[in-house]
């Protein structure tokens, strides 16, 4: 019993930090705003429909990461995963017009501003309880992955399918980060989506779920 509330304690680390990531990319609201004295580009247009630019999207998807007090625990785990100068980065991938609104859709990946490797051990420290951390014989990687793949094969006994979550998440997030480099990009979300409107203050847009949101290098 001991060692099944130990492997939970990791996994639900690993979900705790998902969820932020979800919830900071498909809720909440945010505004648009121009570009000031020609920053940026124009927006296109078509069909006598004047667009808003890719600058002008991903400028406002930053800004309200960064602001908005509900994406604090997202915060958080892009500090972890891309260090104290990663970044998000937007790839805009369609606009549309729908009758008086946008629909941009986008891709999310993190410009590292740290080696990957480091990443995993600070993610993986989280996932490791205090007392148990305090353990080890050395604060590395290898000893902190040891360990929650040791949990993993105990809890394999009581619950297989957490088991098999927790392998699935050491081995997806090791292959994404372990040979990463600073100014790497790694892939995060794929497939989200913003309805935006224009506003008389600039642009404003509301997150949209999409049933075709991929999690890429984020915790399974």
């Amino acid at each position: 019993m001991r060692f099944h509330h130990r492997s939970s304690f990791a996994l639900s680390s690993l979900r705790v930090a998902r969820t932020a990531l979800l919830a900071a990319g498909l809720t909440s609201a945010l505004v648009l705003t121009a570009c000031k004295d020609g920053a940026g580009t124009a927006g296109s247009s078509a069909n006598g429909i004047r667009f808003p630019d890719d600058a002008q999207i991903t400028q406002a998807l930053q800004a309200n990461f960064g602001e908005d007090p509900n994406n604090a625990k997202a915060r958080e785990l892009i500090q972890v995963l891309g260090g104290e100068k990663g970044q998000l980065d937007y790839k805009i991938r369609r606009v549309i017009w729908r009758q008086g609104a946008f629909e941009a859709q986008y891709d999310v990946s993190l410009k590292m501003g740290q080696p990957g490797a480091v990443s995993l051990q600070k993610l993986y420290a989280t996932m490791v309880p205090k007392d148990e951390a305090a353990k080890l014989p050395e604060q590395t990687l290898q000893a902190y992955e040891d360990w929650l793949k040791g949990n993993a094969a105990t809890l394999e006994k009581s619950n297989p399918q957490q088991a098999q979550a927790l392998r699935a998440s050491l081995e997806s997030l090791g292959k994404c980060y372990r040979e990463a480099k600073p100014d790497d990009r790694v892939a995060l979300m794929n497939g989200l989506g913003a309805l935006i409107s224009p506003a008389r203050e600039g642009w404003y847009a509301d997150r949209l779920q999409s049933p075709s949101v991929e999690l890429r290098c984020l915790p399974l």
